[in-house]
């Protein structure tokens, strides 16, 4: 097994679709030795072919997972800091649960994010970039709740959950990661 204790650290980011998970990523992936890994890219590949809106499986949930697992463990050995974005869409939240136990036990560096912006926020964002899928208001409604309501668990210390409703992705970026992404700032990752 590769050790990964190299002073690398893991930024876990998730939430509702539309709350800014990945333009979020994006910016923190800009700075040096950061890269962004993409769950939903992982869904996309999977899921190529199936029908749009097709219920994911836990035989799917697994591949998926142990696919980007693969990936952040390439990247931490290559030297770099990774950032990993993924929709929140099950309770219990099964996803970061997962990624943070594989990470710690790894004893790599990792904290987790979750943005939650309010329902009306994130129907205007989803309005606004314009995809297709994305403009069915009853139905965006629907999964923007079931999603907020994930963030309601238990399992999530309330200190991870960021209010993004009346922030857009740069001030999110500047207020509560920017300094998490200085090259000089040390994770006391135990209790994030």
């Amino acid at each position: 097994m590769a050790d990964y204790r190299n002073g690398k650290r893991v930024i876990i980011i998730s939430g509702p679709a539309g709350s800014g998970k990945t333009t979020t990523a994006m910016l923190i992936a800009r700075h040096e030795n950061w890269t962004l890994i993409s769950e939903d890219e992982e869904w996309i590949r999977l899921k190529k072919g199936h029908p749009v809106g097709e219920m994911r499986t836990e035989e799917e949930q697994a591949i998926v997972q142990a696919r980007t697992m693969e990936r952040i463990y390439e990247e931490l050995s290559r030297g770099n800091n990774v950032v990993i974005e993924f929709i929140l869409y099950q309770t219990p939240p099964q996803p970061v649960i997962f990624y943070r136990e594989e990470l710690l036990r790894r004893d790599v560096a990792v904290i987790t994010r979750l943005l939650k912006p309010s329902e009306d926020a994130i129907m205007e964002r989803k309005i606004k970039r314009g995809r297709t899928h994305d403009q069915n208001e009853k139905v965006e409604r629907t999964h923007a709740r079931n999603q907020l309501a994930c963030l309601e668990s238990f399992y999530f210390p309330k200190d991870w959950i960021i209010d993004t409703t009346n922030d857009g992705e740069n001030e999110v970026f500047d207020k509560h990661f920017r300094k998490l992404v200085d090259a000089d700032f040390d994770f006391v990752w135990t209790s994030l």
